[in-house]
């Protein structure tokens, strides 16, 4: 089963194959408090992956920011 990510930047949500048969667009202009999260998320997915040598997401195609897995719960009936 392909893992879900979503971009933590915009509204893009697909699946890790989707967004890493893209070409990742060039990255756009956010406001800096939005950059230095975006940047403690980036750092944070890499030490990671070196620790537990976990794959990196790729980045969004739509705006070319930092993504991360969605966690996919299971549904269960209402009783």
């Amino acid at each position: 089963m392909d893992k879900t990510i979503r971009c933590t930047v915009c509204t893009w949500r697909g699946s890790w194959m989707d967004a890493a048969s893209m070409p990742p667009p060039r990255a756009s202009q956010i406001p800096p408090p939005i950059e230095s999260i975006q940047n403690a998320l980036e750092e944070k997915q890499q030490s990671a992956a070196a620790q537990f040598g976990v794959a990196h997401p790729p980045p969004c195609p739509v705006c070319g920011h930092h993504t991360q897995v969605v966690k996919l719960h299971s549904i269960r009936p209402v009783q």
